[in-house]
């Protein structure tokens, strides 16, 4: 059996335990003398002291345990009850503060139509949002010729700019090897972007996944953080109205969890997902209905009901970069994606717009996944049926 404690330690545990309850307590707030003078210390307290004064090993040890959760209660009947102090702020509060005033959601496509509005024509209301990927090549991400084809185009736009390319690596990008490219890359957007809609940064985009050359595992976890924040500061810098949208992958393919991946919340503005229909197929409404709720462990959102859950939990608006139909015509995706951002649009002004969407982009860039002008004809007509953006 355990030896009772000293007849010096129990003194010292004693008045170490008195302290930590009267400090905690006086702590609270700016309370006034009632509700101070009305908190006691709790039995238990008063316990250990007869205990410890008697002289008893274990007979104070069991009252300390005792006392313990006696004291917690206590202090929790006494924070209900005395104000916090008006200067103080929770991280909660601090996350609601908005960064950026909003224009509600904006809804749009990823094709040379949206160059003309054909997509907006065909689908009955203006295209609000567009993507463009200027990610390959070192001239690529530094020249971002993909932006210049939209040179008229006075919408949002929302832009991949990559971040390596093959052969680098995450530890060269952290080190500062690719600040000069990345600089470049922001003073040639600005310039391009001055006086337009709201820019969006897409930096690694679908990191999460063995595709990229920007690719994300355990190994070059801390490199990655550490060069998508030294990217994002360069943001601020060079092009400081650009909003960072941060863009895993809708599925986990990496051995780190989203938890783990993200890169804090001070350089990151929107959650943007790409989620494409599969794994499930989306054939049915009750396939949608589970499929968007499924997370694959509790650290990593898989569907998009999942994903804007965990937005809302970081204070972040979230937004579609790219979505889509590879696999086949299945409408039941359309309705759903649809739905649920219809269910949850971004607001208009200086709202924090927490687990919102402010902006969708449909990928109608390739003929497999194209509503308009292509192979899935039912999707279109049920997406022409719907309104999009607010």
């Amino acid at each position: 059996m355990r030896a009772g404690l000293g007849r010096h330690t129990r003194s010292a545990v004693l008045s170490s335990a008195l302290a930590v309850w009267i400090g905690v307590v006086a702590g609270l707030g700016p309370a006034d003398a009632a509700d101070v003078a009305g908190a006691r210390a709790p039995d238990g307290a008063m316990t250990i002291g007869a205990a410890a004064a008697d002289g008893a090993g274990d007979a104070a040890d069991q009252a300390m345990a005792r006392a313990a959760w006696d004291g917690m209660v206590e202090l929790g009947r006494v924070a209900t009850t005395v104000p916090l102090p008006e200067s103080k702020q929770s991280p909660a509060a601090a996350l609601d503060r908005p960064r950026w005033s909003w224009d509600g959601w904006a809804s749009g496509v990823a094709d040379t139509a949206a160059e003309t509005d054909a997509f907006g024509t065909w689908r009955g209301s203006p295209v609000r949002a567009v993507a463009v990927w200027s990610d390959t090549d070192a001239d690529a991400q530094t020249a971002l010729s993909a932006v210049t084809a939209y040179a008229g185009y006075t919408g949002d736009l929302d832009v991949a700019v990559g971040a390596l390319v093959r052969g680098e690596t995450w530890e060269q990008a952290a080190s500062g090897q690719f600040v000069q490219r990345w600089t470049t890359a922001m003073r040639t957007l600005r310039g391009m972007r001055a006086g337009k809609g709201i820019t969006y940064v897409r930096i690694a985009h679908e990191c999460n996944g063995d595709w990229m050359a920007w690719g994300v595992n355990a190994a070059n976890l801390a490199a990655y953080q550490a060069g998508y924040r030294l990217y994002a500061s360069i943001v601020r810098k060079e092009f400081p109205e650009a909003r960072l949208t941060w863009s895993p992958n809708g599925g986990n393919h990496t051995d780190v969890s989203i938890d783990q991946l993200y890169p804090g919340d001070d350089v990151v503005d929107v959650v943007g997902p790409d989620i494409y229909d599969g794994y499930p197929e989306v054939t049915s409404a009750g396939v949608w209905k589970e499929s968007s709720s499924a997370w694959s462990t509790p650290h990593s959102p898989k569907g998009l009901a999942a994903w804007r859950v965990w937005a809302a939990r970081r204070g972040k608006p979230i937004a579609l970069p790219e979505w889509g139909l590879p696999y086949g015509d299945h409408p039941d995706f359309i309705k759903g994606v649809h739905d649920l951002m219809a269910a949850h649009p971004g607001q208009k002004g200086a709202v924090s717009n927490a687990g919102r969407f402010v902006y969708d982009v449909y990928f109608n860039a390739e003929r497999k996944f194209k509503i308009y002008n292509g192979p899935n004809g039912a999707s279109g007509a049920l997406y022409r049926s719907l309104t999009w953006g607010s």
